[in-house]
């Protein structure tokens, strides 16, 4: 489904994505790690179009993506979450929601409509806060959740484009224990079946939900393979987990 072949990005003299070549097929959960300053939202950035790779080429079901704009991308089933929570503040849970079926449904602005009696708008944004667990908050104004439940609401967000691809970027960033179980029980039932490309930083999430995981280094794939072969990876200890 996706295939990135010697993808390179740079930001004046600094180099931070080298050459990567990664290849993700149909129904996969994939891991993406590394340390910090490694690359990874970057390379996110470079898959969604929020930035243009100085070289290289993104395959996205068999479609040259390679430095189309985000909406173009996201209307080609790729859509993606991010490290810090992007939701609208001063909108109501279901309004955010309701946002993206809309467009989904390229449904534009109308003086003489009501969204409000908009039926199947509005059912399958309903759908959606049921899924993510927030159908009893619908009301309540997205930046007065908790932190946890942002989170899940850009989640929600993120699935209600109907994605053929989903990009999660560090979703269980800044939770707690409690939070992050319930973040992993929520993302392990949402994308059962489906693409992943998620990064994390925690070890525990990463085991418990990937298929495969790719190590990025210094801008460079270092190792990628199956969890059980990275879990004892020499190098991977050395470069990310810290063992000598």
């Amino acid at each position: 489904m996706l295939e990135v072949s010697d993808l390179h990005k740079s930001f004046g003299k600094t180099q931070i994505i080298n050459g990567i070549n990664l290849g993700v097929p149909e129904k996969e959960r994939h891991a993406v790690i590394g340390p910090n300053g490694a690359g990874k939202t970057t390379f996110f950035h470079l898959l969604t179009g929020n930035y243009k790779p100085d070289r290289g080429k993104i395959l996205f079901n068999h479609k040259n993506i390679t430095g189309l704009p985000p909406h173009k991308i996201n209307r080609l089933g790729l859509s993606r979450s991010f490290q810090i929570t992007n939701v609208f503040p001063g909108l109501s849970v279901l309004e955010n929601i309701r946002q993206v079926v809309l467009s989904r449904h390229r449904v534009r602005f109308n003086f003489y409509s009501n969204v409000n009696r908009m039926t199947r708008i509005n059912r399958e944004s309903m759908e959606i806060l049921e899924d993510i667990g927030l159908q009893d908050e619908r009301d309540e104004l997205a930046g007065e959740l908790s932190y946890g439940q942002q989170r899940a609401l850009e989640i929600g967000l993120t699935l209600a484009s109907e994605p053929k691809m989903i990009l999660l970027d560090e979703p269980t960033a800044g939770m707690s224990m409690d939070e992050t179980r319930d973040a992993v029980r929520l993302i392990d039932r949402l994308t059962r079946d489906k693409t992943l490309i998620i990064i994390e930083h925690d070890m525990e999430v990463v085991f418990s939900l990937a298929d495969k995981i790719t190590v990025i280094y210094y801008g460079e794939v270092l190792v990628s393979g199956l969890p059980e072969e990275i879990r004892g990876h020499k190098k991977v200890k050395e470069a990310y987990l810290g063992d000598h």
